[in-house]
């Protein structure tokens, strides 16, 4: 690994103290040089200073003496992290994770792996969601390669509408107790830390709930399917600019699918992107909240994530990408019933995955976001957004996409936020995506039929009365 000369004596020490998991940043002018120096032990990648390694009682490795006897001149994004640090100190270390699902259940199993493992609180949507917990032993069970890992001492909280609260409590870890339905105590905690992976559509309603205990100075990291959810936040739960929490966004491309309630498998090795948006666009230097920052650095510091600081426009890059991939795979799995790898050398399938990556391409290449950024022209072309779709196709061509498994549910699917949003944008812009149009109300035609025969709410065939 090569590294600026200037930099070198201080990379030589730092990689001491780490035993080697060293980054070396390749550029000393960054923008956001308190995310982009966060990046978990395992993962290298070259705009990333070092990794984030944390002593047995979570506070970051000290490497002042380090620092001071290396000759670092001007380029010291060591003192970045030293600062974040600093700033993290007094933050509340409790996390709320609204959302057990696939992602938000592999996040909370894998906080709990780590040293000195933040303090977590689930927050349930109902009462079936709450005797599901018991049900399952109280405990997050996560299976890899056939092992299984029980994770336990988790808090739960009932969340629903202000105008019921009071009906039940959780004064104890992982303990349930019911309450009589009187008004909500005036006690409730200030959520500083919140991870959100409800399901798309859920999100807004999720977040009014709670919006009365979310404050300026808190940090939300959004790691969900889609894009949309934001700007749909901003207008029906946090309007006030000057109000907002701090937002965070989160891509996973880890493989995880759901057995049984709070029980999980990991098919699938990957990484989890990370970045803390800035409140305005234009700022310079943006800055970001203590709980944010907090939030950024125990992810990092977990293995099992592989987590890593991104820049905005990196992750949203990242993300749209992911999007493209689901955008195909999902909804073409979900309409035809099948596997993922049964898209795979099928001509016709061929052809329409070719003319809906036409419109998702054109619409991408001319956001107005991504003007200006290098190469993604290239990055979005049709032909390799298409070896992308089929890359992930053959590597899971056993698994059964979300949204087919939706259907097999009866349960909506996130199609507004995957499908929709690419129609949605290319509105925004003049451009008519008729074929991914007409795929997304399919869907939904489909989502609709599929709940009613689930719920057995298809009319009854008549019956002749007799004579």
């Amino acid at each position: 690994m090569t590294s600026r000369p200037d930099c070198q004596p201080l990379a030589r020490a730092v990689a001491k103290v780490l035993n080697g998991s060293l980054v070396c940043c390749h550029d000393s002018t960054c923008r956001y040089p308190e995310i982009s120096h966060f990046t978990s032990n395992s993962i290298q990648q070259r705009h990333y200073w070092w990794a984030s390694r944390n002593d047995s009682d979570g506070k970051a490795a000290d490497l002042d003496n380090h620092a001071e006897q290396s000759d670092a001149g001007d380029f010291s994004p060591l003192v970045h992290y030293r600062r974040a640090q600093q700033r993290t100190s007094n933050v509340p270390r409790r996390i709320y994770i609204l959302g057990v699902g696939n992602i938000g259940g592999f996040v909370a199993h894998s906080l709990a792996g780590i040293p000195n493992r933040p303090p977590m609180t689930f927050l349930l949507p109902s009462r079936l969601s709450l005797d599901r917990w018991v049900d399952q032993g109280q405990a997050l069970k996560l299976t890899t390669h056939g092992l299984l890992d029980t994770k336990s001492n988790f808090e739960v909280e009932h969340v629903r509408s202000r105008s019921v609260m009071g009906e039940m409590a959780v004064p104890e870890r992982g303990i349930i107790t019911s309450l009589s339905d009187s008004p909500a105590p005036s006690g409730e905690e200030i959520i500083h830390n919140l991870i959100v992976s409800v399901k798309a559509f859920n999100t807004v309603n999720a977040l009014q709930r709670i919006a009365h205990r979310l404050t300026r100075e808190s940090a939300i990291l959004f790691i969900q399917n889609g894009m949309g959810i934001i700007e749909e936040v901003n207008e029906k739960v946090f309007p006030e600019p000057e109000k907002r929490p701090q937002y965070m966004l989160g891509v996973v491309s880890h493989g995880i699918y759901q057995t049984n309630p709070f029980s999980f498998v990991h098919s699938g090795h990957g990484t989890t992107a990370l970045t803390i948006l800035p409140r305005r666009v234009e700022e310079v230097k943006p800055h970001f909240e203590s709980s944010a920052l907090y939030l950024l650095r125990t992810m990092t510091r977990t293995p099992v994530l592989a987590a890593v600081g991104f820049g905005p426009t990196d992750l949203m890059q990242l993300q749209i990408e992911k999007l493209a991939v689901n955008a195909i795979i999902n909804p073409l799995t979900a309409l035809m019933s099948c596997q993922n790898g049964e898209l795979l050398h099928r001509p016709s399938i061929s052809r329409i995955i070719r003319l809906l990556l036409a419109e998702i391409s054109l619409v991408i290449k001319s956001l107005p976001e991504l003007q200006g950024v290098p190469n993604v022209r290239m990055r979005f072309d049709i032909a390799r957004l298409e070896n992308q779709v089929l890359n992930i196709a053959y590597k899971t061509a056993a698994n059964r996409s979300s949204m087919l498994q939706d259907f097999a549910q009866g349960r909506a699917t996130e199609i507004e936020y995957i499908t929709g949003y690419f129609v949605r944008r290319g509105e925004e812009i003049g451009i008519q995506c008729v074929l991914n149009y007409m795929l997304k109300h399919m869907v939904k035609a489909k989502e609709r039929l599929e709940g009613e025969r689930h719920a057995s709410l298809l009319p009854l065939k008549p019956q002749i009365p007799s004579r």
